[in-house]
């Protein structure tokens, strides 16, 4: 059966949204499906809108998987309307609830103009989109604003990797403590709150280990971040050594001991977390700290540090305890780390619940 894997981002200018991509895309054709993937290369909004009219093309009795075009879909409700008269079943994913866009397309930095325009597009596409789709695919729960009369097509799923394609991290054999986070730098990130919890832990008059953050990657949050080292005096013990991949990001991880997920989920209204690099972090094998609750990791999960969904400053003496507990009572955590990723945190693990919607409906539709 083929299988169109849809989306108008540009994946080029986002490396994680493309791991993912490629990962569900890889699990659907590891399911029997025959996929084509259908994207845009091209930059600007409506220039994609163009590339992706003319790359869609109308299959019959097909899967058509939608990701990623949110108030553009007010564009392709045509599309939508012929595709399923074809037969085709449809299936949308969306990877923020709809009620956070809402949210941040108020508290946006758009000028007026553009700001009234994007809110049009978003109040025409949703929720009337959802009626020509039969299953819609969400990673934490919607609000009822946007559910009511759509109940029956949700499935909520969270976040997978490609286990095979991470490697596991080697043993730091310093006598230091080292932080790493890995992430397009975000506010909502919360490393801030790493950066004073460092600023607390060398304020004391007796530091037992010196303890170091390499804060990995780009994002419009990284320059307040160095300022924030600066301010704080912390050059010593704060790296910022950008963007990396491969082997580099290898490296880092091997001489690191700690992860550090997301922090502060809350500042955009979100209070769980489904993200790829707190599963990336447990098939590398090193523990992280989380503040959202993550499904995937329940709180008998040993090797999360939780820390609370507020501003207060992470506790580095605390952490450091935890870990090195932590280390004494399982010394090969890693490697149960890894085969917990294996077993649950797989593309085809996560998939799984949608692929069983898409073959009751393709058998409804026979």
């Amino acid at each position: 059966m083929n299988l169109y894997y849809v989306t108008i981002e540009c994946l080029e200018k986002s490396l994680g949204v493309k791991k993912k991509i490629l990962g569900q895309v890889k699990a659907f054709e590891s399911f029997g499906f025959n996929v084509s993937l259908i994207k845009t290369v091209r930059e600007g909004v409506l220039s994609r809108v163009f590339e992706m009219q003319k790359s869609l093309k109308i299959d019959k009795n097909a899967v058509y998987y939608f990701r990623g075009f949110g108030f553009l879909f007010v564009f392709f409700k045509r599309k939508l309307r012929k595709l399923k008269r074809n037969g085709n079943i449809l299936v949308l994913e969306i990877p923020t609830p709809v009620i956070t866009s809402e949210k941040e397309f108020v508290k946006g930095k758009d000028n007026i103009l553009v700001k009234k325009i994007k809110w049009f597009l978003f109040n025409h596409s949703f929720p009337s989109v959802f009626e020509y789709f039969d299953l819609i695919v969400e990673y934490a729960p919607e609000d009822l604003k946007y559910t009511r009369g759509f109940e029956d097509k949700f499935v909520y799923i969270s976040n997978g990797i490609d286990v095979e394609s991470i490697r596991l991290k080697s043993k730091n054999e310093s006598n230091s403590i080292n932080f790493i986070s890995v992430a397009n730098v975000s506010n909502w990130h919360g490393f801030d709150r790493v950066i004073r919890g460092l600023y607390e832990y060398y304020s004391d008059n007796y530091v037992a280990q010196e303890v170091f953050y390499h804060c990995v990657g780009k994002g419009d949050d990284l320059e307040n971040l160095k300022r924030l080292v600066t301010e704080l005096n912390l050059e010593k013990y704060g790296f910022f050594p950008g963007a990396k991949s491969g082997k580099e990001l290898d490296n880092i991880f091997d001489k690191s001991d700690i992860a550090i997920g997301s922090l502060a989920n809350h500042r955009k209204g979100l209070f769980y977390d489904s993200a790829l690099k707190n599963r990336e972090y447990c098939a590398r094998g090193i523990p992280f700290i989380l503040a959202s609750p993550d499904p995937d990791f329940p709180k008998t999960f040993p090797y999360v540090f939780r820390v609370p969904s507020d501003e207060s400053v992470v506790n580095i003496k605390e952490v450091i305890r935890w870990y090195e507990s932590l280390t004494q009572e399982n010394p090969d955590y890693s490697i149960e780390m890894r085969k917990y990723a294996q077993e649950h945190l797989s593309w085809q693990a996560k998939l799984m619940p949608v692929l069983e919607r898409i073959n009751k409906l393709s058998y409804e539709n026979r």
